[in-house]
């Protein structure tokens, strides 16, 4: 996921991408005259209308005749990445789907891999593999809307049938590290088991490293009357404006616990909420109240930096308004907080740590009355010379007592599975180093490293398996013109074992976050891309869905000219404008210096959010 900042997205690609757009986003030259082609151009198009591989459908489940030469082009790649043009566009998730649905049932591949946290996307494999938790809630606690839709959804109910048909097996991972609090729960828990004496060490560690304790976040929390909302449903809704968010969100939340502190019932937005810069938006969470409730705990939560503002909050059961001004002040008019505490605990008895961040009602901002609540991330940024030798350390034990931990009871995977966690908890703290240095190109191109490097203890832990890699053009592309890309990593270590599939089309609409007026996330829709570019070429074959293996290119002559020339393609990760369209949010493509293989939509539908 190429995201416009660490929100969502991933987040930091296209925080750089949105930063440079004026430079990387020139508009299309159009020396020629409309509709108009060069020899050259049309030698290509002709080429490619020759050597296209036509496709039936994008959907998932219409057989795989038309899909086997997609075969020889994968051939006996061990790692296949599938790319996008935009984090938003139905029929790319719907075709990779299919994909991945072929190369699993006759290729042999057994791990899919996707462009999102790596221990929350582990979550998933215990429902794709066991039937363990709720798909939907587990999609949403990716954080990323951009993959939280009903086409992604679908893709693992059918991965959960297809290990169960008997016909063959495959796992759901992850290899992003854009956030750490998972980790950082993972390994204290590992190292509380295995070696407690050393947890002190640990703690002070990470405090030490990290800008801010990775646990914490601000939140404002209140105890909801239970006899009010026990057996019925909730909506909890409020608006929310931010400043800044490059990394993590802005929401609400909702927890109902029931006898023992069992969770019954829990949202917290899970990294769909606001992000970036944006004006007064509403947001909301619905949920039903299990009858057994025991406790209920509410409020608003800000797992990230920048500055987060709350206000016009609101609860309905069933649909009816909740009124209790003397218990709560939802409109944060009050000289002090009336119904919510700064930090406190969650349903089950949790503490919350507000460590790093300032939550006070602000008399100068509102969205109604005068005053609103305003939670800010306030440490000071440390440079990644301090994070790295930190968080390093942790790395470092862990791995030179692996075998004592071993002997204490832990098991191989266990203990390499901390490793592994640590290891992202670092890579976390250094890329947030680097970006709240402003140093953005750096920031992103750690990133892709670490993503590479995530996938590459997959394969490691997985000797011999097929791996299927979810990501955006821009990471799965050999190279990127901000530096180093996943793929080029990839490319590094695995050599000819690794191929790719860039992502293209003509026209259509797609979701994305409006960076114009700073609306949200909503469908755009794109005219027919412009003459001399690579996606109007594709297009002009007349194909409508089809795939084109750029490695059978003719050595020389005009389609060799053509090709090796660079022509611009929409390079659209999270965000857009329509004041900006004339820009096309392109990048170059270069032939098979960038994709193997090129699979193109000629007219795209906005992903359906779940």
């Amino acid at each position: 996921m190429t995201l416009s900042s660490r929100a969502l997205c991933c987040s930091l690609l296209m925080a750089f991408a949105l930063a440079v757009s004026e430079a990387q986003s020139a508009p299309v030259s159009t020396a020629t005259e409309p509709n108009a082609q060069t020899s050259e151009e049309q030698a290509a198009v002709q080429w490619m209308r020759q050597n296209a591989i036509p496709l039936e459908s994008v959907e998932a489940g219409h057989g795989f005749a038309d899909l086997q030469p997609l075969g020889q082009i994968v051939g006996n790649a061990r790692i296949v990445e599938l790319g996008e043009a935009t984090h938003g566009t139905r029929e790319f998730f719907q075709l990779k789907h299919r994909v991945i649905e072929y190369l699993a049932a006759q290729k042999g591949f057994t791990i899919f891999s996707i462009e999102a946290n790596m221990p929350e996307a582990y979550r998933l494999n215990d429902y794709v593999l066991h039937g363990v938790g709720d798909p939907k809630q587990l999609l949403g606690g990716l954080y990323f809307w951009t993959v939280n839709t009903q086409e992604v959804l679908d893709m693992i109910l059918w991965m959960r049938d297809f290990n169960q048909s008997g016909k063959g097996h495959i796992e759901f991972t992850g290899f992003d590290m854009q956030f750490a609090a998972l980790s950082v729960e993972a390994v204290r828990h590992f190292v509380q088991q295995y070696d407690p004496t050393w947890l002190p060490t640990l703690n002070l560690d990470w405090k030490d490293a990290a800008s801010a304790d990775p646990a914490s976040f601000g939140v404002a929390s209140a105890t909801f009357p239970v006899a009010a909302a026990a057996g019925h449903h909730i909506r909890f809704s409020g608006f929310i404006k931010t400043e800044n968010i490059t990394r993590g969100y802005a929401g609400l939340w909702w927890g109902v616990n029931g006898d023992g502190g069992k969770e019954l019932a829990f949202d917290n937005m899970g990294g769909r909420g606001a992000r970036g810069t944006t004006s007064w938006t509403p947001y909301a969470i619905s949920l039903d109240v299990p009858a057994d409730a025991r406790k209920i705990r509410f409020g608003v939560f800000h797992p990230g930096n920048g500055t987060a503002w709350f206000d016009s909050l609101a609860v309905e059961v069933d649909g009816a308004p909740y009124l209790d001004p003397s218990a709560f002040d939802f409109d944060f008019e009050s000289p002090a907080l009336r119904g919510f505490e700064v930090g406190g605990q969650s349903a089950s008895g949790r503490s919350f740590s507000t460590a790093g961040y300032s939550i006070t009602v602000d008399k100068s901002v509102a969205h109604t009355g005068a005053q609103s609540l305003r939670s800010q991330y306030t440490v000071p940024p440390v440079d990644a010379a301090t994070v790295d030798p930190k968080c390093k350390s942790v790395v470092d034990y862990l791995t030179a007592h692996r075998t004592a931990l071993i002997a204490a009871g832990a098991t191989a995977s266990d203990a390499d599975w901390a490793i592994q966690n640590a290891t992202i908890v670092r890579q976390y703290a250094h890329v947030t180093a680097i970006e709240n240095a402003g140093d953005m190109d750096a920031a992103s191109d750690f990133r892709d490293q670490s993503m590479a490097e995530n996938v590459r203890w997959i394969a490691d832990h997985n000797p011999g398996a097929k791996i299927i890699l979810w990501a955006h053009n821009a990471h799965v592309s050999w190279t990127y013109s901000h530096g180093h890309s996943l793929g080029g990593h990839l490319r590094s270590f695995f050599g000819p074992q690794v191929m790719n599939f860039g992502f293209a089309f003509d026209h259509g609409s797609f979701r994305a976050v409006d960076v114009g007026n700073k609306s949200g996330v909503h469908p755009f829709t794109v005219a027919p891309a412009p003459e001399g570019t690579f996606d109007a070429a594709l297009a002009a074959t007349g194909i409508p869905i089809f795939a084109l293996d750029l490695r059978t290119l003719p050595k020389d002559g005009p389609v060799a000219a053509w090709f090796a020339q660079p022509h611009r393609t929409r390079d659209i990760g999270a965000d857009f404008s329509d004041a900006s369209v004339a820009k096309h949010w392109t990048s170059d493509f270069s032939g098979p210096s960038s994709f193997d293989a090129i699979l193109f939509v000629n007219t795209t539908t906005a992903a359906r959010p779940n």
